[in-house]
């Protein structure tokens, strides 16, 4: 076994020539299914895992345990969800996959996941509680809209930690979000104007570079 000057170790077969990296790097991920592929598995094992039940538990017990648009329906009743608002639970994937590969070099599933479970522990997500059929509806309809303050969390704190792994899709899906925000409420908050103006920061200095 040999280690590369990132400190990831190459597996070799003694029957092949060629040795298999254990964690992910740029040149592995270069091919889009195999970056899908790695982006969705994490986002799988999460929400099978028992940090993800026993998270969605600790919601209820803080008195999230009603259907935020629906405030009569409660989880003895139906089954409530979980929904990630504004940066869906992918996007939170693919930036701290990001961030990683920019200040490390490679990547590995659980450091991703180790990544995932500590921005929930420390709630820098957004979170709202919908039943299932508005949790259907609103990713059925382009056009419905949550607002980030209808929700648990901080997802400003998210943005702000892991602003190097933005993307450009990303970017305009969060300043879409803000924009929204506005229009929605009649103004932006402090904390969304300091998300707006680092994201578009990230955009200039990145569309020179």
């Amino acid at each position: 076994m040999d280690i590369t000057m990132n400190n990831n170790p190459i597996i070799y077969d003694p029957s092949n020539e060629f040795g298999i990296c254990f964690a992910q790097t740029r040149d592995t991920l270069m091919d889009t299914e195999i970056y899908k592929r790695f982006i969705y598995n994490i986002d799988n094992k999460f929400r099978r895992s028992q940090f993800w039940r026993d998270y969605k538990q600790h919601l209820y017990d803080l008195g999230l345990y009603r259907d935020q648009r629906h405030a009569s329906i409660t989880s003895e009743m139906v089954d409530l969800e979980a929904h990630h608002n504004m940066l869906s639970l992918e996007y939170m994937t693919i930036m701290i996959t990001e961030h990683i590969l920019n200040t490390k070099g490679c990547v590995t599933t659980f450091e991703v996941l180790q990544e995932l479970e500590e921005a929930h522990r420390n709630n820098e997500i957004c979170i709202i509680i919908l039943d299932e059929t508005e949790h259907q509806k609103y990713h059925s309809d382009p056009s419905e809209f949550i607002s980030i303050r209808q929700c648990f969390g901080d997802p400003f704190k998210f943005i702000d930690k892991y602003i190097d792994g933005m993307t450009l899709d990303i970017s305009f899906k969060l300043l879409l979000q803000l924009k929204q925000e506005e229009q929605y409420n009649g103004s932006y908050s402090p904390s969304e104007v300091k998300a707006r103006d680092q994201i578009l920061s990230w955009q200039i200095y990145n569309s020179n570079n």
